[in-house]
């Protein structure tokens, strides 16, 4: 008995409707059933809190887990999941945002998570310990952001792991532990959150186990559809057009087989039939790494868009202000509690005092900054490098973007040396590219660096006043609790205003 003897008679003479093969079936299976992504950290939990909700433990369970802080998840690996009467597929991802994996096997876990994901997202539970946001943490949620969008966090649900006993049988003193960083983390979650129960403490079969993973389904019950974006939208039509070639084909070949077997024999139909199936299988397996190369390349784009993006911060780093004492520094040596020159009124210079730094710092890649160029009351010309979103004052002491500044046209305001704001032309607007930035505030939301009355806002409402006000509980709270933060992440609440002004836009726009 021959090979292709064998493989027909093992497969009953290729019957009518030839069964898929298993990569057919798993691509039609994703596109059909929405998932839900469990992501985080490596050692968060993840994969215990994946076994807990598919009801195994032990040897028994489908995701592997590790005591240790080194990913047993290397691959995302997926499961049928099913709560009451709705069918997800249940995804536990490798910590892909670790720094300890290389970038070219990060990136392919991705495409391959997004692929995944192609019908939808039901739900992200976003996996952490029950202690304090991590540098990694906020990396999988930048993740997020970067191959979703900010509105996949209307999809997003906290959930605390390793929590102490108390803090799992009470929620209320639970929630009294958060500190700021962490409320307002939740609150950005829509103020989705459930507990992964330990099960050192609770183990399963238990009552508050069994209570914790109802809150949890009840929470994912409780989302609205599925979350699905251009990018998934896009990846879903290709995993359809391929099912479909592949039935197509298969009827092909079906009907050659049949053909050939009653003109030739069924020996010269076998090898045409294995023949055809080969090159078949060929061409799939091109066109299957032409279509996840393109992914790769888009979700590599996507990555260098945000790394351009995230470096938004405000003024470059060598800025110069002045402060109280008279000195003239760079923005680069300024402090929380320096007193910088903030405005000028009626003869008199004003000094405010910095609470906060949003973010400083200095990026691998060059970020695009407007260089403004104006000559000084003294006839020496002066320049001003900001974003191109940062705010200026004109001459009517209303805010524009330094985009929108118009050489030969806009006047900004420019310190003359003897306290007084002066109405100059803006000579030229240049682009120059920088990889170091700072982003503060001072209590009066202003600033006069390199000479020019500025906002401290920047990539917002076009309105001073409103963006004191929205700023007032950070003020207010920084007068007990000074800021301690000076990093080139985003501070926390700067970042919750940010991703609520874009939903906000994004709502309006639909109208």
């Amino acid at each position: 008995m021959n090979i292709i003897t064998s493989y027909f008679r093992k497969n009953q003479e290729v019957k009518e409707e030839p069964k898929p093969s298993n990569e057919e079936q798993s691509s039609q299976f994703n596109i059909n059933v929405p998932v839900i992504l469990l992501i985080g950290k490596t050692g968060a939990g993840k994969s215990t809190l994946g076994n807990h909700l598919l009801k195994f433990s032990g040897e028994r369970s489908i995701f592997e887990t590790s005591g240790s802080f080194s990913s047993c998840t290397s691959q995302s690996n997926s499961a049928v999941y099913k709560i009451r009467d709705k069918t997800y597929i249940i995804i536990d991802t490798p910590g892909i945002f670790d720094t300890n994996r290389p970038n070219e096997d990060v990136l392919d876990e991705i495409s391959r998570t997004v692929q995944k994901c192609a019908y939808g997202i039901r739900a992200i539970l976003f996996v952490f310990e029950a202690k304090r946001l991590t540098d990694e943490q906020k990396n999988v949620i930048d993740g997020i952001s970067t191959f979703f969008g900010e509105e996949a966090f209307l999809y997003m649900v906290s959930v605390f792991s390793n929590c102490k006993k108390l803090s799992t049988e009470n929620s209320e003193e639970f929630k009294k532990s958060w500190n700021v960083e962490v409320r307002m983390f939740v609150n950005r979650m829509g103020y989705r959150w459930a507990i992964s129960p330990n099960p050192d403490i609770f183990p399963p079969g238990t009552h508050i186990h069994a209570k914790c993973l109802e809150n949890l389904e009840n929470t994912i019950n409780s989302l609205d559809g599925v979350y699905t974006n251009e990018l998934l939208e896009k990846t879903r039509k290709v995993q359809e057009d391929r099912a479909r070639i592949a039935r197509e084909e298969n009827e092909r070949r079906q009907k050659e087989y049949d053909e050939i077997k009653i003109t030739e024999g069924k020996a010269k139909a076998e090898a045409e039939y294995m023949k055809r199936k080969n090159e078949d299988d060929e061409r799939a397996r091109i066109a299957n790494e032409k279509q996840f190369n393109e992914l790769k390349n888009f979700l590599m784009n996507k990555i260098n868009d945000l790394e351009r993006k995230k470096g938004g911060g405000c003024f470059w780093l060598e800025t110069r202000v002045k402060l109280e004492s008279g000195r003239v520094i760079r923005m680069s040596e300024l402090q929380v509690g320096d007193r910088v020159l903030s405005n000028i009124k009626n003869g008199f210079e004003e000094f405010s005092e910095v609470y906060l730094i949003a973010h400083v710092g200095k990026f691998d890649h060059e970020e695009k900054f407007t260089k403004v160029g104006f000559t000084k009351p003294n006839g020496f010309k002066g320049h001003l490098q900001l974003t191109t979103t940062h705010y200026v004052f004109n001459e009517n002491l209303s805010i524009m973007f330094a985009k929108d500044l118009q050489p030969g046209k806009t006047r900004i305001l420019v310190s003359d040396g003897n306290n007084k704001l002066v109405p100059v032309i803006v000579d030229d607007i240049t682009i120059e590219w920088n990889d170091e930035y700072i982003s503060f505030y001072t209590r009066a939301g202003t600033v006069i660096a390199e000479g020019v009355l500025s906002s401290c806002y920047d990539d917002c409402p076009p309105s001073q006043s409103l963006m004191d006000l929205i700023f007032l509980p950070v003020r207010w709270w920084t007068v007990f609790k000074p800021s301690t933060h000076r990093e080139k992440r985003l501070h926390p609440y700067v970042q919750f205003l940010e991703t609520t002004y874009f939903y906000f836009f994004n709502f309006m726009a639909r109208f």
